[in-house]
């Protein structure tokens, strides 16, 4: 189990047809490294909020299990793992994705909402999956621990705006 940052997004139109065949090719061997497969990831992260990106949803993930994210036809990037899928490969895994804890259900709700962005305007999308480990999962105890006390980051914000 890891702390990670997921990512779920669906691009339309000629970019997501685009992307498509670039996983394709990859999944291929044909042009595959890694560091392409990051350079996807951190560009599609730093363009969540431009067209043709029909839907973008990120959060960090403290618990959940590495064997359900990225998903099916997943490529290893060397800091991110992602995949693409049709909206109904999508919706599959969503229904794979099982209810014993709340982080399944948000990772099926989010797939779920990915494959349905803008069905009646977008004829079509890539549905993508991103997984980037940033440690190891976090433990009750450490929660636990951080709710006593402010961290240092949030008591400079009124000290910030007192100098202005």
């Amino acid at each position: 189990m890891a702390t990670q940052r997921l990512t779920i997004a669906s691009i339309g139109g000629d970019a997501g047809a685009a992307v498509e065949v670039l996983f394709r090719s990859w999944r291929a061997g044909s042009l595959f490294n890694p560091e392409a497969v990051d350079r996807f990831c951190e560009q599609l992260r730093a363009n969540g909020t431009t067209l043709p990106v029909l839907y973008f949803c990120e959060w960090v993930d403290r618990w959940l299990m590495g064997d359900l994210v990225p998903g099916p036809g997943a490529l290893e990037g060397r800091r991110y793992q992602a995949t693409c899928l049709t909206p109904n490969q999508a919706r599959e895994w969503a229904n794979r994705c099982g209810e014993q804890c709340d982080e399944e259900q948000w990772l099926a709700t989010r797939l779920r909402e990915a494959a349905l962005a803008w069905e009646g305007v977008a004829n079509g999308c890539a549905v993508l999956g991103l997984r980037e480990v940033l440690g190891g999962s976090t433990l009750d105890e450490e929660v636990l621990a951080s709710l006593r006390g402010v961290p240092d980051w949030l008591l400079g914000i009124e000290a910030q705006g007192e100098s202005t």
